[in-house]
């Protein structure tokens, strides 16, 4: 009996001590868990090749890189290391949770390194894109070499008081290259007559000339002629055909628009909504999906580069023309107004490369004009500045990645408005559209856009007769050369695989 008892007591005595042992394993786990929930919540740092990344572990779980595989695409391919140069981080950036995104999460990429911050939650994975960050300076250099001669370069100045013809002479209009802001940092602008500015580019079996390097890096071009090599300077091989800009009706604001909106509308919203495209828009966009033969070279061109058709409406500046850019109000827009006011010419001119721009303070007599172009209105800036990928600045409204030459850009170039200028790379002895509004007229019905005349002058008031179109395109930043040297003779040649 007694052994019995002994028995029993052991039995019980290794259950129990079973039971205990199962029961402190446990416990240090659990304690184990809480310990590292807290530890984790401390931010720490890995190294991860060429920079590091800072997380917290218990909340960042997977973190994967993707690099950029040709400027201005939405081509992207899976990287291991950070970049260290020529890239910047995308908008397109993003950290998730079981597939939900995490609004509030930071991203920043400086130094070599990403950081991460704002995560809250276990099993977060964050996606890290990094998109080509050129400068003009980039494409400058790529022309230097292949040329083997440098430009020379000058600051342009605030304003222009005559075209190119009249100012030739002087050493600081001499044809060069001159430097100023646009919406992507600074630009390079290719001023002075047929002769000396070396701008011409042979590209997708036709003949281009520069207007300008972009801030972004991008090479925009003209349509110059249909064949390669060519070294046409006038007629009507410089254009791709005629076209109204607007075929009618035209008797409305909204139609002041490269892309406009609905008639008869009191917002300017519902106005300029950018809808439908204009008839030059169709011109240009049946151009290059078929006579142009341009679809098999979109992949050398940026589809984020975008074409200003600045709308912004300006008041206090001609007699009138009060209005809010809504419905039949007679309105006056930005881009006349940097040229001309109360139906006088500027004897001085103001032209800007920036898009969307707030017009800061006026005086309305013809001798006076602007201070600056500065402040950048975001929402004018998405509404008017045309590219064919949506971005914070493009609209990505375009269906193909060309469009018009502005009225500033004529200005710089060597143009002036109510002066003949026959004399600068640009004239062609050809009425030329742009895509710069100057406004609407109560009385005669219709609405304006900037064109440059068979005298080589800007003209301000045109009623949406057939005036000739050349299609303006932005090569990507990472295009590459295999000869000329940018004179009529041996124009830049951009290397392509089609």
């Amino acid at each position: 009996m007694k052994i019995e008892r002994l028995d029993i007591d052991s039995k019980r005595n290794k259950t129990i001590f079973v039971v205990g042992f199962i029961l402190a394993i446990i416990l240090v786990i659990v304690i184990n868990y809480i310990t590292s929930l807290a530890r984790y919540r401390n931010t720490e740092s890995i190294e991860l090749a060429s920079g590091n990344i800072s997380y917290n572990k218990a909340d960042l779980n997977i973190i994967a890189m993707y690099q950029e595989s040709s400027y201005g695409t939405n081509g992207y391919k899976q990287i291991d290391d950070v970049p260290t140069e020529k890239y910047t981080l995308s908008n397109k950036s993003y950290c998730e949770v079981n597939k939900e995104p995490i609004e509030d999460a930071q991203i920043e990429y400086r130094e070599g390194a990403i950081y991460v911050g704002n995560i809250k939650k276990r099993g977060t994975k964050c996606y890290v894109y990094f998109d080509m960050d050129y400068k003009a300076d980039d494409m400058l250099a790529k022309l230097e070499a292949i040329k083997q001669s440098t430009y020379e370069k000058t600051a342009m100045p605030n304003s222009f008081s005559g075209p190119y013809d009249e100012q030739k002479e002087n050493p600081e209009h001499k044809e060069k290259l001159y430097t100023t802001e646009d919406n992507y940092g600074t630009s390079y602008v290719f001023r002075g007559n047929n002769n000396d500015v070396n701008n011409w580019v042979t590209f997708a079996n036709h003949t281009w000339r520069i207007i300008r390097i972009n801030g972004d890096g991008t090479l925009r071009l003209i349509f110059q002629c249909a064949e390669p090599n060519c070294q046409t300077t006038e007629g009507e091989e410089t254009q791709i055909g005629k076209s109204a800009y607007k075929s009618e009706p035209y008797d409305d604001n909204t139609y002041v628009g490269y892309y406009y909106g609905e008639a008869g509308q009191d917002t300017y919203e519902k106005t300029h909504s950018n809808k439908y495209p204009s008839t030059v828009a169709e011109v240009v966009n049946n151009w290059y999906n078929g006579t142009g033969a341009m679809t098999d070279y979109t992949k050398y061109l940026s589809g984020s580069t975008g074409f200003c058709n600045d709308r912004t409406v300006v008041k206090n500046v001609w007699n009138d023309y009060e209005g809010d850019g809504t419905g039949q109000t007679a309105t006056s827009y930005a881009p006349a107004s940097r040229l001309a006011a109360n139906g006088v010419w500027r004897t001085k001119q103001y032209p800007t490369l920036k898009c969307g721009v707030e017009m800061p303070e006026i005086n309305p007599s013809n001798d006076n004009g602007f201070s600056s172009f500065d402040e950048i209105d975001p929402i004018a800036l998405k509404r008017d500045l045309f590219t064919t990928e949506g971005s914070n600045q493009g609209n990505g409204v375009l269906i193909v990645p060309a469009s018009l030459i502005t009225g500033d850009e004529v200005i710089m170039a060597g143009g002036f408005g109510g002066a003949y200028s026959t004399d600068y790379w640009l004239y062609t002895n050809q009425i030329i559209w742009t895509m710069s509004p100057t406004w609407y007229s109560v009385n005669g019905a219709w609405a304006g856009v900037v064109t440059i005349s068979t005298d080589g002058y800007i003209s301000l008031p045109s009623r949406f007769q057939h005036s000739n179109v050349r299609p303006v395109i932005n090569l990507k930043a990472d295009i590459e050369f295999s000869g000329g040297n940018g004179k009529s003779s041996n124009p830049f040649v951009v290397k392509t695989s089609v």
